[in-house]
């Protein structure tokens, strides 16, 4: 892994690999999309690169990742299947959807 040695190399290599996949028109892995900030490119690390906090709007919650270097937010969606129970449900079980 390049990013602990050599972060400014990574951010290269970042907006390097985005740089590829546009010209040859191929899509970029999924497993990448996460990892690199659409904005800058950076090599995204939790908690020195970007910043993780689920948060509400209105009924629905998402994750945001926030891109330290950029300031660039990106939400991720949370179905209300993934969100944690309430306390009340560990108790009395599930009643019906939510």
């Amino acid at each position: 892994m390049v990013y602990p040695t050599e972060p400014e190399l990574a951010h290269r290599y970042g907006k390097i690999a985005m740089a590829i996949c546009k010209k040859a028109q191929i899509p970029y892995p999924d497993t990448l999309k996460a990892q690199v900030c659409r904005k800058c490119g950076s090599f995204l690390v939790p908690g020195e690169t970007m910043r993780v906090r689920v948060k509400n709007r209105g009924k629905m919650k998402y994750i945001a990742v926030t891109c330290l270097r950029c300031g660039y937010v990106r939400r991720y969606p949370l179905k209300w299947k993934d969100v944690l129970p309430k306390p009340w449900h560990i108790f009395y079980g599930d009643r019906g959807d939510y």
